[in-house]
């Protein structure tokens, strides 16, 4: 997945800021969660909505979290299979569908789920969501064992790149400036080594900068494409920088905003997410009430406020349409409200 984690161990922008880094590499999400609720990683990217889940103890390994750093925003997309052009209009088209998802804790599988209900689709019993790591739903798309995914990049590109699938909708036309994923450390670990937390915030802030930057998209692509990193061709990295895309319809589009790096963690939207994760049942019955989420959410801010979107009272979010209260979680997701 494209991350400026990545971007900044290759430009040696931790080592600017004196911080060794090395980075591992895990099979999948689940064998990370593993290897860091029991210790043996004290720093790690991970999907926003997995932090809140192993701070709070909620299904498994329960160790005190916080975020440090929102590594993108945008940047993923539901992409279908090409087969699909001409019959598939909107979400509530969906219905009998197989769908992939990254992982039950990701914003991926919550704003899936919320898209196809404000469509009228339930998706537990209209669709098939259906655990794929991203290089596999492109192959399963290819082989037509899935009728789509939803994704981070560059895996959206190199379905379109195939020809297997056109994306059907950015998530960022569901829910503009939506975090994907962050660092998180454990907060013993980072409580006794602030300056190293400081240094790996710096670097990604550093790296963010470049990756934004469009006279640097060609250099970031090329560092991305590594086989230690992506290992994808930097030909499908730079569009994807650049926000250039055929949309469903087969019309070439530019969209600056397609992804994004670095922006301020937001306790809105992370909110929304772990709100979501009690909707869905996939919390193990930890946040089904106001107090238990914003507890929840607050937990895992960082000690450095400094990087994180100031919690303005009566700010609200548009998520597929529908108006969010983070002030009143559990209120917002009444299916009455829609």
């Amino acid at each position: 997945q494209m991350c400026i984690r990545d971007s900044a161990d290759a430009r040696g922008l931790f080592a600017r800021h004196r911080v060794s880094v090395t980075l591992r590499r895990f099979a999948g999400w689940a064998d990370l969660w593993s290897a860091y609720a029991t210790g043996d990683i004290d720093v790690a990217h991970m999907l926003t909505p997995m932090p809140v889940v192993i701070s709070s103890g909620a299904v498994t390994g329960r160790r005190p979290t916080r975020i440090i750093a929102t590594q993108n925003t945008n940047g993923q997309a539901l992409t279908l299979a090409a087969r699909h052009v001409g019959h598939v209009t909107s979400a509530a088209d969906l219905r009998g569908t197989v769908l992939a998802i990254p992982f039950e804790y990701s914003v991926h599988a919550l704003l899936l789920r919320d898209h196809l209900a404000a469509a009228g689709v339930d998706p537990t019993r209209d669709v098939e969501l259906r655990l794929l790591r991203p290089a596999d739903m492109v192959a399963q798309l290819e082989v037509g064992g899935i009728d789509g995914f939803i994704g981070p990049e560059p895996f959206n590109q190199r379905a379109l790149a195939s020809g297997a699938g056109r994306i059907f909708t950015l998530t960022r036309a569901l829910w503009d400036r939506h975090p994907c994923c962050c660092v998180a450390v454990a907060a013993d670990w980072d409580d006794a080594h602030p300056d190293v937390t400081a240094g790996l915030v710096a670097g990604l802030r550093d790296a963010a900068t470049l990756a934004n930057s469009p006279g640097d998209r060609a250099e970031v692509a090329s560092s991305l494409a590594a086989d230690r990193y992506l290992n994808q061709k930097p030909a499908l990295l730079t569009p994807v920088l650049a926000g250039t895309y055929t949309d469903w319809h087969g019309t070439p589009v530019t969209d600056p905003d397609r992804i994004r790096f670095g922006d301020p963690t937001d306790p809105a939207a992370v909110t929304w997410m772990t709100a979501q994760l009690g909707r869905w049942g996939v919390g193990g019955g930890a946040f089904t009430g106001d107090d238990a989420i914003r507890a929840a959410v607050r937990a895992v801010l960082p000690r450095d406020r400094s990087t994180v979107l100031p919690d303005t009272p009566g700010r609200t979010l548009t998520v597929n349409g529908r108006v969010f209260d983070p002030d009143h979680p559990t209120d917002s997701l009444r299916e009455d409200t829609r």
